[in-house]
């Protein structure tokens, strides 16, 4: 009897201490490493920007970041295989406004909602493209260009890193809100245009800062205005494309979702800690380097630019009937 009562008593000690050994767990979290998918291939700057923050969140967290490049499909492939891994907060994802705002509309079987099948994270920053010439081209404004435009419906071409991609669209939203027909040139990646621009197979392109900048720096290309609602603070005497198009806006953003589910004590870490690596000063600098501004935003704000978004791009690819496959 006195053994079986013994037995018993450690038995429910045994059991009583099982739910505070697991509960001295969950405050550990990282206690492994971490996972942080990007939808492109190295070297680019979506590729950069992970990288720079997968390096924050390394030394914040004291756990290794890895950095997995999923390319494909405008950068869809990764958001889809990121939406249906475990929401622990071992695996997160860069997210932008091709894979969340865009793609959805413009593939069939995308496999995620960007609002239902993710959890926003953080939003971490901006971006504009700008519209560039070559720098003998007689154009020395937007006015200029949309005249000849005018003058010759579908005569001007401009180039893009491919169906869908943002400066694709950022041609189509400006051919939609002046009234012009523009013939849009697709390419395997915008250096690709550039070279052609340069070499005068094309009229235009919409490009990032960081790399039509330089080259209108050395002479080679001219810039004629910014996407933004507004000048950008690099190019203060460049027009803003709105300044001669009213209700132009092209503005992308890039930020960090995982998957659905996301418990809210580690969504809330996370959230802080990439507050925190954005608002480093190297961190703005180098992401100055690649033309982008630093513009930090809560999940909620993630959330409410998604949905803009998809509600401004969904209604112009399907009227473009654009698809990918």
């Amino acid at each position: 009897m006195d053994h079986s009562r013994r037995h018993c008593l450690l038995g429910g000690l045994a059991t009583a201490l099982l739910p505070r050994a697991a509960g001295a767990q969950e405050p550990a979290y990282p206690s492994r490493p971490l996972r942080f998918l990007v939808g492109f291939a190295p070297g680019g700057p979506a590729d950069g920007v992970t990288r720079l923050f997968a390096s924050r969140l390394q030394a914040q967290l004291g756990q290794t970041v890895i950095v997995e490049n999923v390319p494909g499909a405008g950068s869809t492939l990764a958001i889809a295989r990121l939406s249906k891994m475990a929401a622990d907060g071992y695996a997160i994802g860069f997210a932008h406004t091709a894979s969340l705002s865009i793609g959805p509309s413009l593939y069939k079987n995308v496999g995620y909602d960007p609002l239902k099948d993710l959890t926003p994270v953080a939003k971490v920053c901006d971006y504009v493209n700008v519209l560039a010439v070559r720098a003998d081209s007689p154009w020395r404004s937007l006015a200029d260009l949309l005249a000849a435009a005018r003058a010759q419906p579908g005569a001007l071409s401009y180039g893009s890193a491919g169906i869908g991609s943002t400066n694709h669209l950022s041609g189509e939203l400006l051919a939609a809100k002046a009234g012009v027909k523009l013939t849009h040139v697709p390419y395997r990646g915008t250096a690709l245009a550039i070279n052609d621009l340069m070499g005068g197979a094309l009229q235009f392109v919409f490009d990032a800062p960081n790399s039509a900048g330089p080259l209108a720096a050395a002479g080679k290309l001219r810039l004629l205005a910014t996407t933004g609602r507004s000048r950008h603070k690099l190019y203060p005497d460049l027009p803003a494309i709105a300044e001669t198009v009213p209700d132009y806006e092209f503005r992308g953003w890039m930020g960090v979702v995982a998957p659905p589910g996301l418990p809210p004590a580690v969504h809330q870490r996370l959230t802080r800690e990439l507050e925190s690596a954005a608002a480093a000063p190297d961190t703005v600098e180098r992401l100055a380097a690649l033309g982008l501004d630093v513009a930090f935003g809560r999940p909620q704000e993630l959330t409410r630019v998604i949905g803009g978004e998809l509600a401004l791009w969904g209604p112009l690819i399907k009227s473009l009937n654009l698809t990918a496959q």
